[in-house]
């Protein structure tokens, strides 16, 4: 059986990003996948401390909310992640995600992915109608999950989402359903 771990960096419950990634995780179980999910916005979730532990084990010290997602990465055929994006960046949440995911790769001084190979989905929504206001956030996340060795399949950016007119559209649900679908096989 597939699986595949989704990360969401929204802290909100409702929002876009979290619609996006639901669509990912029924496309991804119609073709029979296994899809376990972490909410970044949990409150039992320490940010790295610097200790360096990752640097000689597959993990990381701290015993959290957040440890069970290194044996999910590793034992996952795909990876998903979602954040809005919040002053041209992905969310405080999720950034304290992305530092703790710097066992990804190894050693030291090598940084030789660890668990390559993953197929990713990236997921980001603003509330700017200009595409152009994320891309240089939403290019770097992408490219320190290159580092990883996981090969981007799909990054969707959603834009415009603080228009009180705004509706996610039929064609953007249905691609993210069809990522989660394409994740599998």
């Amino acid at each position: 059986m597939s699986k595949v771990v989704i990360f969401n960096g929204s802290p909100r419950k409702n929002g876009y990003t979290a619609k996006l990634l639901e669509q990912v995780a029924k496309g991804a179980k119609s073709k029979g996948a296994e899809v376990i999910e972490f909410d970044l916005n949990d409150s039992g979730i320490r940010g790295c401390q610097g200790c360096y532990y990752c640097r000689t084990n597959d993990g990381c010290a701290i015993k959290d909310y957040l440890q069970p997602m290194y044996e999910a990465i590793n034992a996952a055929d795909a990876v998903v992640f979602g954040s809005p994006i919040y002053y041209h960046q992905i969310t405080g949440q999720a950034k304290v995600w992305l530092d703790r995911t710097f066992p990804m790769i190894g050693g030291l001084g090598d940084f030789v992915p660890r668990h390559p190979g993953k197929k990713l989905i990236t997921i980001f929504a603003q509330g700017a109608s200009d595409p152009k206001i994320g891309a240089e956030g939403i290019k770097f996340i992408n490219n320190v999950f290159a580092l990883y060795g996981w090969d981007l399949e799909d990054s969707i950016h959603c834009c415009g989402t603080s228009d009180p007119s705004f509706a996610m559209s039929d064609e953007l649900s249905l691609r993210a359903f069809k990522d989660g679908e394409n994740l599998i096989g």
